[in-house]
């Protein structure tokens, strides 16, 4: 079986807005692939560029450096009949809703049936209440958008992008205005459709659904940025503030996962059972709290995986070991039981 077919492939892609005589640039030389089967989310701070790409890849939005080819069409230099055809045939799910206030919801959500030139389908019907209804707004459809709640407006914006079954469908924060459920039950379908060999490209700030998704892309500054560089620095800023507000709590935290570690590391190896095993025996207990459980069972597991692997080549172990004297030598003297863990971490490192 081969790859799966790329959908989305932008190469080196830039975009300035234009304001007088002065251009502000959003994006700069930009790269990604997005393949059929893939749930991703694009993240970053507001004004690193997000929506701005996402608009460039719909077609809604023209550019003049680069490459963007999207469903096979490129879209750098394409006419307005072409853009217009490829709009046709991604599902657009907008930050603000723009349903038509003049038609029910049974009709703004027909209205992506017409744009993707599926309305004349016999089940067309059947398939807005069924999406409707899996959405939760199903007793809302003879109702008029002003009738709505924001949550509710947004998942009737969600069915319309979505009852075509569309192969891309482009997402601004569609989870925003939604409860847990609903946005779980969003991703459910954005899972569906990928699995059908489509693919849902997602612009969010909601960091309930990042663990939901194939792959998370960072922009910062109009720049794709390593996402794991993102997360560790996230996560140290949170610890960093755990240590300041709770430090008693962090330091019983980290001492469950150092000694989870230990355990579990004993016959070499951190099986799936093993995990299993501490989850449910730490819940029975109640010896931490359910949101606890994560942090310990992740730096556990995470602990266990280095100490047991050894994953520092010569280079890095020169490294730390330096650094490691660095730390022994900083009080002025250095004492047997510093050199005695120096020695032992190297070891464990290598």
């Amino acid at each position: 079986m081969g790859e799966p077919a790329k959908l989305v492939e932008v190469e080196s892609l830039s975009f300035a807005h234009e304001k007088g005589d002065q251009a502000q640039q959003i994006l700069q030389d930009v790269s990604l692939h997005i393949s059929a089967g893939e749930v991703t989310v694009l993240t970053g701070p507001s004004g690193s560029g997000k929506s701005t790409l996402l608009t460039i890849v719909g077609g809604l939005r023209s550019a003049f450096e680069g490459s963007v080819s999207v469903l096979g069409t490129e879209l750098i230099g394409a006419s307005s009949a072409t853009l217009v055809e490829t709009r046709r045939r991604i599902g657009f799910v907008f930050q603000q809703h723009n349903l038509s206030d003049a038609l029910t919801v049974a009709q703004n959500i027909q209205m992506g049936l017409q744009h993707s030139g599926g309305h004349r389908h016999s089940d067309a019907k059947e398939r807005i209440t069924e999406i409707a209804t899996h959405l939760g707004i199903g007793e809302h459809l003879k109702k008029y958008p002003e009738q709505l709640s924001g949550g509710q407006q947004q998942r009737a914006g969600i069915a319309r992008a979505l009852v075509a079954r569309p192969r891309l469908v482009l997402a601004d924060e569609p989870t925003a205005s939604l409860d847990k459920r609903t946005g779980e039950s969003v991703m459910a379908l954005f899972d569906e459709l990928a699995s059908a060999g489509g693919a849902v490209v997602l612009v969010t700030h909601d960091k309930r659904i990042l663990d939901q998704a194939d792959r998370v892309l960072s922009l910062e500054d109009g720049k794709v940025v390593s996402t794991a560089d993102v997360m560790i620095e996230d996560a140290g800023k949170v610890l960093g503030k755990l240590m300041a507000s709770e430090p008693d709590r962090l330091k019983r935290l980290l001492g469950y996962a150092h000694g989870l570690a230990q355990v579990a590391l004993a016959d070499g190896e951190v099986v799936y059972e093993e995990r299993a095993v501490i989850r449910q025996s730490l819940l029975d207990r109640g010896v931490l709290q359910v949101r606890e459980l994560d942090l310990v069972m992740e730096l556990a597991l995470a602990q266990a995986d280095v100490l047991g692997k050894g994953h520092l080549a010569s280079e890095d172990r020169e490294q730390l070991a330096a650094a490691l004297r660095d730390v022994a030598e900083a009080d002025s003297q250095v004492v047997d039981s510093e050199l005695r863990t120096i020695e032992k971490l190297l070891s464990d490192s290598g």
